[in-house]
């Protein structure tokens, strides 16, 4: 079903469209929150919000890209998250590498996504989010654009700066 019946229900008062929203967008958004955030418990729990917010102001929604509509929701509470914590997310805990299956395949897609993780902390939020909304969300740039209130060579310059920083970091990374 497309998004414009299934909104066109939710107007509607359907539940049950709500519901065929939640679990088709559902991954994306906690994605997206998780590497906003970092940490499992933050982003499962700002993804439960976008959908709450989702619910109780669905029925104003007009645009016409809902995955784009929940993820500035999701954007929007990752700030509000920021701004109330007032610090970075933080490193991956031992912890959970420890729950890491040792199986070498599992192991290593665990350390470069960790090692990814780590890269993606050293870029600012802006930057940061651009790269995640591109590759992770595999959005356009107009998109993007949208979602982050720029224009869109503004997205793409902060991807531009993003994908060099990281490539910096790693060549670094790989001199020592």
């Amino acid at each position: 079903m497309k998004d414009s019946e299934l909104i066109q229900k939710v107007h509607s008062g359907n539940k049950e469209a709500v519901g065929i929203i939640i679990e088709q967008y559902y991954a994306d958004i906690y994605r997206f929150c998780l590497y906003m955030v970092q940490t499992n418990e933050d982003a499962y729990d700002i993804a439960q919000e976008t959908f709450l917010k989702f619910i109780k102001y669905g029925t104003s929604y007009k645009h016409h890209n809902l995955k784009g509509y929940l993820l500035t929701i999701a954007r929007n509470i990752c700030f509000n998250y920021f701004r109330d914590k007032k610090e970075k997310a933080k490193a991956v805990e031992w912890e959970e590498i420890d729950k890491i299956p040792s199986h070498k395949d599992m192991l290593t897609e665990a350390e470069n996504a960790i090692y990814l993780r780590n890269l993606l902390k050293e870029l600012s939020q802006d930057i940061r989010e651009v790269i995640i909304l591109r590759i992770y969300e595999e959005m356009k740039f107009k998109d993007i654009a949208k979602i982050m209130g720029c224009s869109v060579s503004t997205a793409k310059s902060r991807f531009r700066l993003g994908i060099d920083r990281m490539k910096k970091l790693m060549e670094n990374e790989y001199e020592r």
